[in-house]
């Protein structure tokens, strides 16, 4: 028996006011919603052509269960094997379930695909590890485009426990193995849980039944630490929660508005709140959605999709409880889909490795993993990003990327990214924007005499915000080191140069140059405490180019900054450190 506590999806939250303007409704076809059982939960992906939703109690369900190694579903003889589901099924429930493979605790992932985001005309079942006789359930999406933040975490040996895993998919069909999301100081004593990931991966809203709460289940906010924890969850407070249950969140892509679901009127309502600046405990008075998207049953689990301007729900008005949908507002997607491949630059052939997009004013980073060497991520408009692929031997070609955040994008930017090889023994991960720095002298030495005057100082890639001498926080531990080697070798003063591509008047040009080789220096100055007479910083333009400027690729490699041993001293020569 399985040894952990389990949570499952809970098929209601809990109706009506008047029509508000004239709103059309749509129950999805046959193929999403069946007689006779539930679906609940949709989650629709960024450009709306992927429908992943959960279907219970039904008869075509993934069997595959895994306990020491071992598939019962293999093992065990059939009568045996269901008397196992339905023990499992008892833990959850606190009761005996009879017939647990028809039961709601039953509950397996489906996907639905769509090639005009209208008509879903492919439904996908899953099989394992996505996939098992345990409820299965997706809450959310993470801004990878492969990725689903999964209900429940999972062991691999046998087991599950409270929490929230992902699962990424490896283009084949496939799916890895749930990696578990780490929530400092994660707790929910109810049996139900639900969440949303904000678009950008920066917030998680969750709905938790906790000690000091307002009401059985409240909203909370948990923002991301790093690529694999979260902060504590902070109760979100009275504007937004009630004595009630309040559950099933949605966030906007811009982060705005939050759609959730709520017994305060008795059954389950949806209702929409808007954030009110920045702060994320200062919200307007909730709006309650009404005729024909809210009705007298049960409606919860909104999902606004923003390419399509179609909100998604789950409502048992029919009875069961089936998948609808309603048009509340005109298209205007927040983000836009960039596709390529990853492809190592002197063979062209494509490679596996991972992409991180860097959001410039978020200073947040994301990531999507490729097994095949192709990746497809949606990428804010409005903000300038840089994509940077990334893997084990090679440096990655940083691209600098910017959509109008007026325009609509109607098809996906393509955009292939570059691997370089590297000799270095270690991984050499370039996170940030904009050119290497070329190599010789290598700062691991640390030996002053294998070094000699006009040699240029290896060290991994700087990079500046685009267009501007603001060195970028992902550089600064480059700087760090930098500034070790000068205190370590406080005989040895050094060159700053900055160089530009040829693209815009030459004025600005060696303006730009100069800000970004002084931004260097004044870097190590103030933060590393090396004396200024140590470091002379100079831009020299577009004049020295060490590539072709016809080309992407060539003015990449000549927005560069380079650092230069400028003169060796003897040790009575200078008391500067």
């Amino acid at each position: 028996m399985l040894r952990t506590a389990l949570l499952f999806l809970c098929l209601a939250c809990f109706s009506g006011l008047h029509a508000q303007k004239k709103i059309k409704i749509e129950k999805l076809g046959p193929g999403i919603n069946t007689p006779g059982h539930h679906e609940v939960a949709p989650v629709i992906s960024l450009d709306g052509r992927t429908l992943y939703f959960t279907r219970l109690g039904y008869y075509d369900f993934e069997r595959t269960l895994i306990e020491d190694g071992e598939d019962l579903a293999n093992s065990l003889p059939a009568q045996e094997y269901e008397r196992y589901i339905g023990g499992i099924y008892n833990q959850i429930a606190g009761h005996t379930v009879f017939n647990p493979f028809s039961s709601e605790y039953n509950q397996d992932i489906w996907v639905a695909k769509s090639e005009d985001a209208e008509s879903f005309t492919s439904i996908e079942h899953p099989g394992y590890p996505l996939n098992n006789p345990l409820p299965n359930s997706i809450g959310s999406l993470t801004p990878a485009g492969n990725e689903v933040i999964l209900i429940n975490q999972f062991v691999k040996d046998g087991g599950m426990k409270k929490g929230f895993s992902i699962s990424r998919n490896l283009g084949d069909g496939s799916w890895t193995f749930p990696e578990d999301i780490v929530v400092n100081n994660y707790h929910n004593s109810g049996p139900d849980v639900s969440m949303c990931m904000s678009a950008d991966g920066s917030v998680m809203i969750l709905s938790l039944e906790k000690p000091g709460g307002y009401g059985r289940s409240d909203l909370y906010l948990s923002l991301r630490t790093d690529n694999d924890n979260w902060t504590t969850p902070i109760n979100l407070g009275s504007q937004v929660n009630t004595s009630a249950r309040e559950t099933t969140p949605f966030l906007s892509e811009d982060k705005r508005m939050l759609f959730f679901s709520s017994s305060r009127s008795g059954n389950s309502d949806i209702f929409m709140i808007k954030r009110k600046g920045e702060d994320w405990f200062n919200w307007t008075k909730p709006l309650r959605y009404r005729s024909p998207i809210n009705s007298k049953k049960d409606d919860s689990r909104p999902y606004f999709n923003a390419e399509t301007g179609y909100l998604y729900f789950t409502s048992t008005r029919d009875g069961s409880s089936d998948i609808f949908r309603a048009k509340i507002a005109g298209r205007n997607p927040y983000f836009v889909t960039v596709t390529g491949r990853i492809l190592n630059s002197e063979t062209g052939l494509p490679v596996s490795g991972q992409v991180m997009a860097n959001y410039d004013r978020a200073n947040f980073d994301n990531f999507y993993k490729s097994s095949n060497g192709k990746y497809k991520m949606k990428v804010p408009k409005g903000v300038p990003i840089v994509l940077t692929p990334s893997k084990e031997g090679f440096i990655g070609t940083p691209e600098d990327l910017f959509f109008e955040p007026n325009y609509v994008f109607f098809q996906d930017f393509v955009m292939d990214l570059y691997l370089n090889p590297s000799n270095d023994p270690e991984p050499a991960f370039v996170s940030l924007s904009d050119a290497p720095v070329a190599r010789s002298f290598r700062l691991e030495d640390r030996d002053i005499n294998q070094a000699s005057v006009g040699d240029k100082i290896d060290t991994d890639p700087i990079f500046f915000e685009q267009s501007k001498a603001i060195v970028r926080q992902g550089s600064y531990a480059t700087l760090d080191h930098l500034g070790d080697f000068l205190s370590a070798n406080p005989f040895v003063r050094i060159l700053v140069k900055g160089h530009t591509d040829n693209l815009g008047r030459p004025q600005d040009l060696q303006k730009l140059s100069n800000d970004r080789a002084k931004a260097v220096k004044d870097y190590l100055v103030k933060n590393m405490y090396i004396h200024p007479l140590r470091i002379s910083a100079h831009g020299l333009g577009s004049s020295q180019p060490i590539a072709d400027n016809s080309t992407e690729q060539g003015r990449r490699a000549n927005r560069r900054v380079e650092i230069e041993i400028s003169e060796i001293t003897t040790p009575t020569a200078t008391g500067m450190r």
